[in-house]
Parts: structure tokens; C-alpha cells; sequence
């Protein structure tokens, strides 16, 4: 079994990345009976190093080209960081690079800006993103299929709604499903570390925009694949483990890729030798209660913004349950404004999940980090 170095905060190597063998295979099957994937989930769950291991290597019948919008502000970047990764893109077509250069001054420079030709500046922004994938779309062999992995879209979109307005956010939206709608030659698989239904209900759309994407479950890795992160990881901090302890690990990161990274570093860095138990746990805790060290997963906390007015509500929420749980929803009634839907949100935002018995946090391992960085008992 091959070492792997702890990576807790720098992009995964493809070559290094563990498990995802059942979401590959299914996006793969998916992709390939022409259904369009859409795949949320919260920050450091390992959504983006999914995405690269697929588009280093999609399998036959398939090329895959990885698009991050995070920090778009507008529909005209919106296009641009599409540009720019098609350009960057080897795999793309001859024939597609033929006719982009045809639309775009610069499209055959490897670097630097690229920009409408005079002759179609009368055609809008998303007018120009429609014209680029039908001339990629038309461009394709019969026999093989270009999947757009779009991360972050989410949040680009809400960026898109506060600088600009709903109203156009809303049709890009509209634009988008539209051309996936057209285009069956390209597939696509939407994702994001928010939920679109904040960002619909901001810009005044429904879920028909985007009631053409099969949800795509990622969540932690299954007990094997954690089981082989952990070994692979203590064999890369050079301390030997039982594989007893190496579960140990696995299971109190709760399978989470980026803890069990984190964990292995902190295990790194506090001394040599065997490791046990007592060991993994001692670094678990240091690593939740070290505020400079946990930073990366704060999100737990910011990402609330997108609640807007609700925010405080919602925080008052998730404390209760993650010291209350399971936790009827009518016990909640003095902690949720009549008539908001801070509970559906919080469940479809991965914070919660309906039980018979009530709400529980969904990862025991987050409402542990959130008991800690609330200081609550």
C-alpha cells in the first residue's frame, strides 16, 4: 500500500486520492444514459478532489474539464472562467478550437485575455455562453461525450444576485438548463458547498431550472475507503499502527477525508513511535479545540450568512440540537419565526436530518466540532 503525506489544507494530487469508487461509478452510469448530475455538499467533504480524480479520468466514452466559479461576481466573469478553462482544456476537439477561434479574439493564445470579435458584440453575455456550447456540442464525436464539472455555482450565482440583480442571476439560471436541455452531446454535473435553495429563493425562480440534475450522494467515504486513507496516511507520517488504530482514526474523523488528513498531521507533529489510541484521541481533541488549527472547517459557522435575517435563528437551532438531540421540531417552535422554512433548510444544507424519534445533526463528527467552537456544555 502506497504512503500518503497528510494534506489537510493544499489541493490532492489525483494520483493520491482515496475512495469515491461507488460515486464514480454511478456519475459514470448516470453521465453516460445522458441524466445531468447535481452534487451539494458542505465545505471540506471532499467534493473537489472527487471532481478532479473524475475529470483526470473519466473512463471511456467520456473527457472531463473542471470549471470553479468561486469568487464570480458577474454574468460577464461568469463566461469568462468558462473561457478560459474550455482554452485550457487539451481534450477539447479540433473542430470546437476552429470554431471558438471564429467567435473569440485570443482564443488561439494559450494565456491572456479573450474577447467577443467585433462582429458579435451585439450578442449579450449569455447569448455568447449558448453560442460557445453549441459549437463545442456540434464539434463532438459521435462516440464520445465532454462532461462540464461546474463547482461552486452557488455561490456564484448569489454573488451574481448581489451585484448585479435577481433578475439576472434568475436567467442564467434559466440559460443554463436550457442549453442542457439542448446540447445532450455535453454532460454536466452542478455543484456546490451551499444549497440552490437559497440562491432560487433570492433570485424569484423555481426548481424547474434545475429539475433536469440527478442528485449525486457524496457525504463521507464508506468504512473502507476511510479504513484505507488512514492506513495510507499513517504510513506516510512514518508510525506504525494496528489496524485497530488505524479504524480508530477513521472513525473519529468520522470518515470525513479532509479530518482524517487533518488527524494524521496533528498525529505527525506530536511525536514518534507506535500509535494507539489514546493517541488519536488526544489529537482529535486538540485539533477541535485548537481554533488556529480548526479554522478550515469555521465554515460551519459563516456559511450560516447565506441565512441572511434568519442567521441568528438558525444558530440557535443547530446549538439546541446539537446538545438536546434528538429534538421534536414542535420543541423548536419559540427558536423559528413563523412561517420560515429554517428546519427544511437546515436539513437540506446537511446540517440536520429528520429522525422518527426528532432532529439530529447529521455528522456526529461536525456536531462535535460546532459543540466545541460554540462552547456550549
Amino acid at each position: 500500500m502506497e504512503p500518503i503525506e497528510p494534506q489537510p489544507g493544499s489541493p490532492i494530487d489525483p494520483r493520491n486520492a482515496v475512495g469515491r469508487r461507488g460515486v464514480t461509478d454511478a456519475a459514470r452510469r448516470e453521465l453516460l444514459r445522458g441524466n445531468n448530475l447535481a452534487l451539494t455538499d458542505p465545505r471540506r467533504m471532499g467534493k473537489t478532489v472527487w471532481l478532479d480524480l473524475f475529470c483526470a479520468g473519466a473512463g471511456d466514452g467520456l473527457i472531463a474539464v473542471k470549471i470553479d466559479y468561486e469568487g464570480v461576481q458577474s454574468t460577464d466573469e461568469f463566461l469568462g472562467r468558462t473561457l478560459k478553462e474550455l482554452r485550457a482544456f487539451a481534450p477539447l476537439p479540433a473542430r470546437a478550437r476552429g470554431r471558438l477561434a471564429a467567435f473569440f479574439d485570443g482564443w488561439d493564445v494559450s494565456v491572456g485575455p479573450v474577447s467577443v470579435k467585433p462582429s458579435l458584440t451585439h450578442l449579450g453575455t449569455l447569448e455568447m455562453l449558448n453560442v460557445t456550447i453549441e459549437a463545442i456540442a456540434e464539434a463532438m464525436a459521435a462516440d464520445t461525450k465532454l462532461v462540464i464539472a461546474m463547482d461552486e455555482v452557488p455561490m456564484a450565482i448569489s454573488n451574481i444576485a448581489a451585484a448585479e440583480d435577481a433578475d439576472a442571476a434568475g436567467r442564467l439560471l434559466q440559460v443554463l438548463r436550457s442549453i442542457r436541455r439542448n446540447h445532450p452531446q455535453i454532460g454536466w454535473i452542478v455543484c456546490g458547498s451551499i444549497g440552490f435553495h437559497h440562491v432560487l429563493r433570492r433570485c424569484g425562480v423555481t426548481e424547474g431550472v434545475l429539475n433536469d440534475l440527478v442528485n449525486l450522494p457524496l457525504g463521507p467515504f464508506d468504512e473502507e475507503e476511510a479504513i484505507e486513507l488512514a492506513h495510507r496516511l499513517t504510513l506516510g507520517i512514518k508510525r506504525s499502527a494496528t489496524m485497530d488504530v488505524v479504524a480508530r482514526i477513521a472513525d473519529r474523523a468520522g470518515r470525513i477525508p479532509f479530518l482524517i488528513h487533518a488527524l494524521a498531521h496533528r498525529l505527525e507533529d506530536s511525536g514518534t513511535g507506535p500509535l494507539s489510541d489514546a493517541d488519536v484521541d488526544q489529537a482529535f481533541d486538540d485539533f477541535v479545540h485548537d481554533r488556529d488549527e480548526s479554522r478550515a472547517i469555521t465554515h460551519l459557522v459563516t456559511r450560516l450568512e447565506i441565512y441572511g435575517d434568519l442567521a441568528a435563528s438558525a444558530e440557535q437551532v443547530l446549538d439546541h440540537v446539537a446538545t438536546q438531540a434528538p429534538v421534536l421540531e414542535a420543541a423548536l417552535a419559540e427558536l423559528v419565526p413563523t412561517g420560515s422554512t429554517i428546519i427544511d433548510d437546515l436539513v437540506d444544507d446537511h446540517y440536520l436530518r429528520r429522525l422518527d424519534e426528532g432532529l439530529v445533526w447529521r455528522y456526529e463528527v461536525l456536531r462535535v466540532v460546532w459543540v466545541a467552537r460554540q462552547g456550549l456544555s
